[in-house]
This record gives C-alpha cells, structure tokens and sequence, in this order.
C-alpha cells in the first residue's frame, strides 16, 4: 500500500479518482483504488515495491504512520494547522492562509500536509490557497524550527516569561519559563518611568530639581530601582528617589516657605524657573523686602490673595507693592471685607492668618 501511495505522488496523480470518504490520509486512500490507476502508475508502483522490500524495516513502527511520516519528511514546509476543529480554514506553515477543498477527507487532524495546492478565488474575490490532496499528521511529530521567549507585565506588575515554539511560522505550543533579569528589569524600568511621569509630586520634584540644578533622571532613579527585580515596587514613586538627591533638592529648592504670620506655604516651582507662593495678604505684613530662593537667589513672586481666598495682585517685589499699590488695594478691599485688618502702615502692622479683627 505505501508503495502505491508514494507512486501517487507522482506527476502522474491526476489520473486517479477522488474521494472525499474519511480518511487520515488522502494519499493513502486513493492508494487503494490503484487499480484503476493508469499504466504509469502501475509501473511506478511495480518499481517502488521491488525497491521496498530491499530498505530496513522499523518493526516498531506501523506502516501507514511510517509512511504518513514519510510524507511530512518529503514536504516539510508545507506543513498546516487547522484554525479550528474540524475547520476546512487552515493556516500554512508559511503564514499564509489555506482552505482545504471538499473532496478532501482528511476532516479531524488539527496538523496536516498539505500534498497537492492549488489556488481559487475565495468567495471574498482574493486569491487564497486551496489544498486538495492533505495527509493528517500527529502534532509531536514535529520539531520545532525556532524558540521564542515572550516577557510580559501581568496586571500586578509581575514581569512572566514564556518559551514560543514555532514551526516555520506555525505556534505549536507555549510554556511557561523564568524570566531573563534583564529583560525583566527593562520591562519594569519603562514601566517606571510611566508611573513617574503621571505622578504629580514626582514631577513637582522633577521641576524643582531643575530650579536647584541638581542632576535628576527618572530613568536612573527606575533602572536603580528596579535592579535585580522582577516585579514593580509597591512603593510610592517619589519615595524611590534617593535620599542623596532628595536632600540637594530640599535644601536649594525648599518645598515651603514660613511667612510672618507664621504659616508655611507652599512653593510652586514652575517650569520657567520662578517660583510662586499664595498667601494672603494680611499673613505678609511687616515683610519689607522679597524672599529669595537657591543658588541663583531668585526672588519668590507672592500671588496675595484677598481674606476670601481671591487673586488680588502678584508681585515679586514687596517693597514697592507696600509703598504705591497697597493703599489702592487697602481702599478697595477695605469696603468690601470691613471686618478685616487694614492698617494705614503695614510696615509694622502684626501679620496673622486669622483675618478677622481681635
């Protein structure tokens, strides 16, 4: 029967009768109607079979999964998975796209080899593959042409690794492997600097630096922090950043400011280089000349706000904003908020963030 079915793969195959009956090889089913075969294949067959009986036999082996083997080792890159159970919709070990036609019976094997192709038209109107002689082949039969190792995040921020099998460009299995460190650490450190790019006070920090000019990479801060690690730290981002670089900043880049009433208020770096602070304007009475901050000594511009939190002039010097603009802001705000301090001298007046008058 084998050497009937190897004739068959011949040129001369055309000559012999389809049938679609179940089978796990077409080859091997048309083998058995070699008897209404043509004379060329009659002969061919003749002359395989004499060469049969001289070749080592594998007693271990059946003949039909020996030949089914036999055709997988002739055509091995053409070699097919099934897309879905019992699907004529295949997919060719070349990435392409296949149907396998009706008179085909190879109806259950998910791999199969795809002996004779041709082309149609698809219903769609593009041309795709149509495979009309298949023989069925058992998955573990074949060997992997290359390896691919995936890394991925999971949602917890665990870094897992798995192992691809490919043959050609069919995916034969999957499993799980441990994770290579540095790729580990380079899925983690990008995934770092996203966080840190979307935390507020890490930027605020970042902006602060800048003004210190204290040298301050997120990507060095992520790399460091993730070193070694396959998963994201559960820390907070701006706690990761180290101690040595937090200390530079704080101190040429504070993060508040105590004015005369005694509260400390908060500083905010911008991304021009000034530095702005709300306060109200009572809490400043008495403060004659303008804080500066850093090396650079840049003057805080103070936005003063009226007793009920509103805009009421932005200055980034206060000796002139006492002598000419705060008796025209004391003559507006006055009337408007008479229960609060107003003094005609606010070079000596007691500053205080209780605006109401003891």
């Amino acid at each position: 029967m084998a050497t009937a079915a190897a004739a068959l793969l011949s040129e001369a195959r055309q000559d012999l009768p389809r049938s679609s009956a179940a089978t796990d090889s077409d080859v091997l089913t048309m083998a058995e109607s070699i008897h209404r075969a043509g004379p060329a294949i009659k002969r061919l067959t003749d002359d395989l079979q004499r060469i049969a009986v001289k070749l080592p036999v594998d007693s271990s082996v059946e003949d039909q999964e020996r030949f089914l083997r036999a055709i997988l080792a002739g055509y091995p890159d053409r070699v097919a998975k099934r897309r879905e159970p019992r699907s004529p919709r295949v997919l060719l070990a070349s990435g392409h796209g296949a149907m396998l036609a009706r008179e085909s019976g190879v109806l259950s094997h998910e791999y199969l080899v795809a002996v004779e192709v041709t082309s149609h038209t698809a219903t769609s109107g593009a041309s795709e593959a149509l495979i009309r002689i298949a023989s069925g082949i058992e998955k573990n039969w074949l060997e992997p042409t290359r390896r691919e190792l995936v890394h991925t995040m999971d949602e917890s921020g665990t870094v897992r690794a798995q192992e691809h099998a490919f043959y050609f460009e069919l995916l034969l299995g999957v499993r799980d492997v441990a994770a290579e460190a540095g790729k580990a650490e380079e899925l983690l450190e990008k995934a770092l600097i996203e966080r840190f790019q979307k935390d507020e006070t890490v930027r605020a920090i970042q902006r602060r630096a800048s003004f210190a000019g204290v040298q301050f990479e997120v990507s060095e801060t992520a790399a460091e922090a993730v070193k070694g690690k396959t998963r994201l730290p559960a820390a907070d981002p701006a706690s990761l950043i180290s101690a040595s670089v937090r200390g530079s900043i704080d101190r040429l880049a504070p993060i508040s400011l105590t004015v005369p009433s005694g509260r400390k208020v908060t500083l905010d770096y911008r991304d021009d280089g000034s530095v702005l602070a709300s306060v109200k304007l009572q809490e400043l009475f008495g403060l004659a000349d303008t804080p500066r901050i850093g090396a650079s000594r840049v003057p805080v511009t103070f936005a003063l706000l009226s007793p009920s939190g509103r805009p009421v002039q932005t200055t980034s010097d206060l000796r002139s904003f006492w002598t000419t603009t705060y008796p025209i802001v004391r003559k507006e705000l006055r009337g408007r908020y008479p229960k609060h301090p107003w003094p005609d001298d606010p070079w000596t007046a007691t500053p205080t963030a209780k605006t109401k008058r003891r």
